[in-house]
């Protein structure tokens, strides 16, 4: 590690962040929890809390060395930077981590800020009844009630989704593992990249050992070194082409001037097109927005919208639809002027569909 870290130590921390006496744990009537699926979240409403926190990451944490393999929560990187180091491969594996922000575990997670917290300086408080470290964890962590029904970390002290503090701490919870599994990776030419939970793999036609039972169990290894697991049925095997979340790598031969040649490329996936393309020919058919919303999103609107505001509201939610679409898509043509990702006909395409979405927003 990197001793120049140790310069925004404890000392910063005590000066631009806390406080210089005990600091409790997150209380209950600070955090609001709620469900969105199966996951829950943590959202602090506290605004000296929220305030600390922005402090932490900007003062503390947001200096400490990451992995490159990692891409969630970083500056200037987008989850299209989870996918090109992959593009020019043809075996492709995306192994998921379970419950990945509540899978942290409290001891690792000390053992590992225990290096950036000066030993002069151990304590907040001048009885010496509290270390800085167990003050900077009990800011950045929270123990779910007892009645919670987050069942399966009830009355469990956890780095809870939904708190600005946790992304960061993630990543650097994970370095030493992304470290080791980039190594292994390396040694058999393979390919890793991480967004959050999301670990992606790809090797290239010459090498299908990321396929392999053994390569899955190596990874299980070296995440269980810190009490991670995998969600056994979000494993995706592919070969020449993969779609995740949207997005599509694909492999392919093409006869250009009489000759096979290779043709390798990162877009939008053929399912999300084909629902942006519907949208656009519903609008110009002057189908409603109502109409639109439940056919291609199961929409329902919600109960609290009065009677003689739905027509408005629900003509706002399809065009909110229509500019995140087009901004979505013109992620992809800003990508390719870096990356030269798309072939010629694909972004023909999108730009086309950038142009009929730029002219429903002006046609609002």
């Amino acid at each position: 590690m990197d001793k120049k870290v140790t310069a925004s130590s404890i000392k910063n921390f005590t000066k631009n962040i806390v406080i210089d006496d005990i600091i409790p744990e997150i209380s209950k009537d600070d955090v609001n929890e709620f469900q969105i699926g199966k996951h829950f979240f943590y959202e602090i409403e506290n605004e000296e809390l929220k305030s600390i926190q922005k402090k932490i990451n900007s003062h503390y944490l947001q200096v400490i060395p990451l992995n490159n393999s990692a891409i969630a929560f970083r500056k200037n990187l987008s989850y299209l930077y989870l996918f090109e180091p992959h593009r020019n491969n043809y075996y492709f594996l995306r192994l998921d981590i379970k419950s990945f922000f509540h899978s942290i575990d409290l001891e690792q997670l000390k053992e590992i800020f225990e290096y950036y917290f000066d030993a002069k300086d151990k304590y907040i408080d001048k009885n010496k009844q509290q270390t800085a470290l167990d003050g900077f964890i009990n800011l950045i962590s929270y123990k779910i009630p007892k009645n919670s029904p987050n069942e399966k970390f009830r009355n469990k002290e956890i780095i809870p989704m939904g708190f600005i503090t946790s992304p960061i701490i993630s990543n650097i919870v994970f370095r030493k593992i992304d470290i080791q599994i980039q190594k292994f990776c390396s040694k058999h030419n393979i390919i890793y990249t991480r967004y959050a939970d999301d670990m992606l793999f790809s090797s290239n036609k010459k090498n299908d050992f990321v396929h392999s039972e053994n390569f899955e169990r190596e990874i299980e290894i070296l995440i269980n070194q810190m009490n991670f697991k995998l969600n056994k049925h979000k494993t995706v095997r592919k070969e020449h082409t993969i779609s995740l979340n949207g997005y599509t790598i694909q492999y392919s031969k093409r006869q250009i001037a009489f000759q096979e040649k290779v043709i390798n490329e990162f877009r939008v996936s053929n399912k999300k097109v084909y629902i942006i393309q519907k949208l656009i020919h519903m609008v110009n058919t002057k189908k409603s927005s109502n109409y639109i919303l439940k056919k291609l999103f199961n929409y329902k609107l919600p109960q609290n919208v009065p009677m003689g505001e739905r027509t408005k509201y629900e003509k706002e939610q399809l065009l909110n639809k229509v500019a995140g679409y087009r901004s979505y898509i013109l992620s992809f043509i800003n990508f390719d002027k870096t990356y030269n990702c798309l072939q010629e006909d694909t972004k023909k395409k999108y730009l086309k569909i950038i142009g009929d979405l730029n002219k429903i927003l002006e046609d609002k």
